[in-house]
């Protein structure tokens, strides 16, 4: 065949694959649906936020550089705090639900705002309602362990809401993916199938590749007709 194509050559391709495409684009979309539905769990994050404060004599100064610094550490110190196994042990506890420190400090991520006073405390569990009492119950054993044990009194709750969001995969955008995924296979197996196919379609293919002439051209038979031609012929020879 051609070693180049035409826009027009392009569309045909399409056109005559249009079956092939569609036929893949739903077979990966279903797929998709079906994994996300049935092989993935959705996972959902709750978080709560503690605030560092400054002392009283503090606030009614001027905060140094080093102050800041000094501050800006604490909060370091409190992330590695939180995933303790003092506070987490103290949290167990608290549920008494046969919850391990291991698996409270897998579903545990701790972190601060940039260059802020602000500690981040984010569990994550397939059940919403689930990952919020974790979150609540891990700050609350923080908040009252931590001043008895690092003898201060500088931190607190920023907010007593716990926000709730869905982090899991998302079943919408896996098979929107899957889609354009199926589309290109599609396009690809159908240019495939036209650049693997030898076979001469029109006259001016076998003039350009093979540079002869067509001196004529044999229609095409159809049964009937072939049919009949042999009944005529047996007539004819008896």
């Amino acid at each position: 065949m051609e070693s180049t194509m035409t826009i027009k050559d392009i569309f045909d391709v399409l056109k005559k694959n249009v079956l092939i495409i569609l036929g893949i684009m739903i077979v990966c979309m279903g797929a998709a649906f079906c994994y996300f539905k049935w092989f993935v769990d959705p996972k959902y994050e709750a978080v709560s936020q503690i605030l560092i404060t400054q002392n009283a004599q503090d606030q009614n100064s001027a905060v140094q550089n080093s102050e800041i610094q000094a501050n800006i550490q604490m909060v370091n110190t409190y992330s590695v705090v939180i995933k303790s196994s003092k506070i987490l042990g103290h949290a167990v506890e608290r549920l008494d639900d046969g919850t391990t420190m291991g698996d409270l400090a897998k579903k545990i991520t701790v972190d601060s705002v940039q260059s802020s006073l602000v500690i981040n405390i984010r569990v994550t569990d397939k059940d919403p309602e689930r990952a919020k009492l974790l979150v609540k119950t891990v700050t609350t054993s923080f908040l009252s362990i931590t001043p008895k044990m690092m003898k201060v009194n500088n931190i607190e709750q920023l907010t007593d809401l716990y926000s709730v969001a869905s982090v899991g995969a998302s079943t919408k955008v896996g098979v929107a993916l899957a889609t354009m995924i199926g589309l290109f296979i599609g396009i690809v197996i159908s240019f495939l199938r036209r650049f693997l196919d030898d076979r001469f379609r029109t006259e001016a293919e076998i003039m350009k590749r093979l540079d002869v002439p067509v001196v004529g051209v044999i229609g095409n038979i159809e049964d009937s007709e072939f049919q009949e031609k042999s009944r005529y012929l047996r007539r004819s020879r008896k």
